[in-house]
């Protein structure tokens, strides 16, 4: 007869009282079965041969944790330096200095067009694999394309700006969504995708369809109107007169008012 061991009953599952909920947990606590448990020892080896065997087993995991490393520092390209370097500037205020000129022009060129230079500065808010977005003093968010950006300097500031924490104060069911059932939920979301993933210039717009924005390009126009159509070379602007499409390698910049970053909606 195996004896039960008795303990306390615990919930883990369930809401503890006068506590918030922030992870939607069930209002009852599921039915517990009771299952027998038996003592074993650790190890059959004696105490001795035991530590000596941890301590060998120790210094392999870290030498097999040294050459992961190393493995992975030799598999790091250029672009995941880059967005390493740029995720380190996440909260801080950045000048930007686009060139609005066609790729075709020599880098040499450009550099003796000053008129061709534009200068944005706001705090920087996101980094996706080939753009960047700022958040300016007039509450609007600036989306720059690597290729445009030609010298990046962080601003000294006074306070240190507050990381954002959009999951933070998430609904607790979707909260609790996420931790259990990540792959199924994130991907649903282009909002989440671009918490913990680089997306791409073309794939994040696409949530923005039927927004307003202004599209600035290399000859110094600039077009405003509805996002109604988003390929991966270029987008489909609805101005009051007609549609315009806009090639990517054209833009210098794009601009919208800040709470469609936030919260995905117009």
């Amino acid at each position: 007869m195996v004896p039960k061991i008795e303990r306390e009953e615990e919930c883990f599952d369930c809401e503890p009282g006068g506590t918030e909920d922030d992870f939607c947990l069930p209002d009852t606590c599921p039915e517990r079965i009771i299952q027998p448990q038996f003592p074993s020892a650790t190890s059959s080896f004696p105490p001795e041969q035991l530590e000596a065997i941890d301590a060998c087993i120790e210094k392999a995991n870290e030498l097999l944790l040294t050459l992961g490393l190393q493995q992975e520092d030799e598999e790091v390209g250029e672009e995941d330096v880059l967005l390493q370097n740029l995720n380190k500037l996440k909260g801080h205020m950045i000048e930007v200095t686009i060139s609005c000129t066609e790729e075709d022009i020599e880098l040499e060129e450009t550099l003796t067009c000053e008129n061709q230079f534009e200068k944005v500065c706001g705090k920087f808010i996101y980094s996706g694999i080939d753009f960047i977005i700022l958040h300016t003093k007039d509450d609007e968010t600036v989306w720059i394309p690597f290729a445009k950006i030609r010298w990046m300097i962080q601003k000294e500031q006074e306070e240190t700006l507050s990381e954002d924490q959009p999951l933070l104060n998430i609904d607790p069911c979707l909260r609790r969504e996420i931790t259990f059932n990540f792959g199924q939920i994130v991907p649903k979301s282009p909002f989440l995708l671009k918490l913990f993933f680089p997306l791409q210039l073309s794939f994040l717009l696409k949530s923005f369809i039927d927004c307003a924005l202004c599209v600035k390009t290399f000859d110094n126009k600039e077009t405003q109107g509805t996002l109604v159509k988003v390929t991966e070379r270029s987008l489909l602007i609805e101005t009051p007169r007609k549609k315009k499409g806009i090639d990517f390698e054209k833009i210098c910049f794009i601009k919208m008012k800040q709470p469609e970053i936030t919260s995905l909606k117009c």
